[in-house]
This record gives C-alpha cells, sequence and structure tokens, in this order.
C-alpha cells in the first residue's frame, strides 16, 4: 500500500506560534492558496481515498484536494487528530520550547502510536494494494513516520517534517 501523507495548510495560528493541538485553527490566505497547488500536485497520483483529521485545518486541506480529484471518497477520522497539546492548547508556546518538553495534560507520543497503530491495521484490511491520502498534523505525522520507518515513537521530535500543504510518499507494508 502507498501512503500519500499531507500535511495541512498554514494557519494564522501557526504564524502566530499559537499551540493549535485539537483546535480546529483558521487557514490562513497562504494556506489556502497552497492547499490549492497541493491539490492540483495530487493529481499526479491515483488514489481512491482520502483519510483527514476532523479538525477544521485538516478538514479543508482534504476537501481541496478532493476538489482536485472528485473520484476520491473523503472519510474523517478521529485517529489522525493532532496531539493534544494540554495547558498549552490555544496559547502561545512557551520560550524556549522544545518538541520533547512535557507540559500538564499534554498527549504522550505512545497515545498517538495506540491510535495510529489501530488506524494502521484498519487501513491494512480495508485498501490492501491501494494507494491513500491522509491529511493531518506535524506531531502526528512525525509518529507516523516513526511508525513506518521502526524508529522509537519517543525521539518523534528528531523527525524531519515536511512543510504545510506539502506531502511525502511512504510505502506500507
Amino acid at each position: 500500500m502507498k501512503l500519500i501523507i499531507a500535511r495541512h495548510g498554514v494557519t494564522l495560528e501557526n504564524a502566530s506560534t499559537i499551540a493549535q493541538g485539537q483546535t480546529d485553527g483558521t487557514l490562513s490566505s497562504e494556506g489556502k492558496a497552497a492547499n490549492e497547488e497541493l491539490g492540483r500536485e495530487l493529481q499526479q497520483h491515483f488514489f481512491k481515498t482520502i483519510y483527514s483529521s476532523p479538525l477544521g485545518r485538516a478538514r479543508q486541506t482534504a476537501e481541496t484536494i478532493r476538489r482536485y480529484n472528485p473520484h476520491a471518497h473523503l472519510i474523517e477520522d478521529r485517529r489522525l487528530m493532532e496531539r493534544h497539546l494540554g495547558i498549552l492548547q490555544e496559547k502561545p508556546y512557551p520560550v524556549p520550547y522544545a518538541e520533547a518538553d512535557v507540559y500538564e495534560g499534554m498527549e504522550t507520543a505512545s497515545s498517538m502510536a495506540e491510535r495510529l497503530n489501530a488506524f494502521l491495521a484498519e487501513l491494512k484490511q480495508q485498501h490492501k494494494e491501494e494507494t491513500i491520502v491522509l491529511v493531518s498534523h506535524g506531531y502526528l505525522i512525525k509518529v507516523l513516520l516513526s511508525i513506518l520507518h521502526g524508529w522509537p515513537v519517543e525521539d518523534f521530535h528528531q523527525v524531519k517534517l515536511m512543510g504545510n500543504s506539502s506531502f511525502a510518499v511512504e510505502e506500507f507494508v
């Protein structure tokens, strides 16, 4: 199975260094324009299914991709939601801040991995040899890439992440 892993468009909160976590966020005009380009770029791949986080910034990105690829079915899945950022959520990131830092109420890497592993097991059963698009968020994508490459999920903060409105193609066996 081929996974096309796309990151949502840039948001107003990204630009203001606000910790969004499991909030919807507001796509910026730059994010919306970049999503249009992403939708066009993904026309070079054939896929029938797009899975998206239900959070607004990812869902809107997935809807744009689907507009350029109208044959695809769009499915929202809560397991693709961003990491819950606990007490940081909807507040400015502290300075200094490191992705490895843990704050009260923050979701752990192992918790993200648990929901992703359940999601991947279902994908493998339902879509076997297909190409699937996944639209999600930075922290979750880093954990997903860790799982796919067999890296320790606790070290997700060391994974290089694509930019907003960008994608990576990964094999999943």
